[in-house]
C-alpha cells in the first residue's frame, strides 16, 4: 500500500491548514474594514446586479419551459390528434411565453454593458419568434372557429401551422444559442 502515507500526509496537511487559517480576520491581511466597505453607490449597483442576475436566470427557466411546452405544442397540431389539447396547450406556451418575456425586458440594465456575443443573436431572434407568437394563436384561433362553423379559411389563417414553426425554430435556436457555448 504505497499510496497510504501519502493519503495520509495530505489529509493531515488538509486537517492542519484549515485550522491554521480557520480564523482569519481582515487585520490579518492587512485590510481595514473602512477599506472593504462599500460605497452607497456601490451597494445600489450591487442590488441592480443581484436583481438582474435573478430575473435573467428566471428567464432562462422559464424559457426552457416554454420551449418544452412548445414542442407539445407542434406535436399536438396534427388533425389526427385532439385539437382540444393543442389548443390548451398552445394556450399554456402563450402565457409561458410572454412571462418569459417580461423577465428579460423587465430585467434592470446596469449602464456601461455592451452585448456581444451569442446574446446579440439571441435578442435578434426575438424579432422573428415574437410577431410568430402573437400570429399563431390568434390565426390558429381564426382556423377552429371557421372549422366549427364550416367555413373555408383564407390563405393567411391556412398558415397557421408554417408561422408557428418558424417562431418555434426562431425561438429554439435563442435557446440553443444561450444553452450551448459556440
Amino acid at each position: 500500500m504505497p499510496w497510504l502515507p501519502r493519503f495520509l500526509f495530505i489529509f493531515c496537511s488538509l486537517i492542519f491548514l484549515t485550522n491554521v487559517y480557520a480564523d482569519i480576520d481582515l487585520k490579518d491581511l492587512g485590510l481595514s474594514t473602512s477599506e472593504v466597505e462599500l460605497t452607497p453607490q456601490q451597494v445600489k449597483e450591487q442590488k441592480v446586479l443581484e436583481s438582474r442576475h435573478s430575473m435573467l436566470k428566471t428567464h432562462e427557466v422559464l424559457g426552457l419551459t416554454t420551449l418544452g411546452l412548445m414542442t407539445a405544442t407542434l406535436l399536438t397540431g396534427s388533425s389526427a390528434l385532439d385539437s382540444n389539447l393543442h389548443m390548451y396547450l398552445g394556450m399554456a406556451t402563450g402565457v409561458s411565453y410572454f412571462t418569459t418575456a417580461y423577465f428579460s425586458l423587465a430585467a434592470p440594465k446596469p449602464a456601461g454593458i455592451k452585448e456581444r456575443g451569442n446574446i446579440v443573436w439571441h435578442k435578434r431572434l426575438a424579432w422573428i419568434h415574437f410577431p410568430a407568437m402573437v400570429l399563431a394563436p390568434i390565426l390558429g384561433y381564426m382556423y377552429k372557429k371557421n372549422e366549427d362553423d364550416g367555413k373555408k379559411s383564407s390563405s393567411l389563417v391556412k398558415q397557421h401551422s408554417a408561422i408557428a414553426g418558424i417562431g418555434f425554430g426562431a425561438f429554439a435556436l435563442a435557446a440553443t444559442l444561450m444553452t450551448i457555448e459556440f
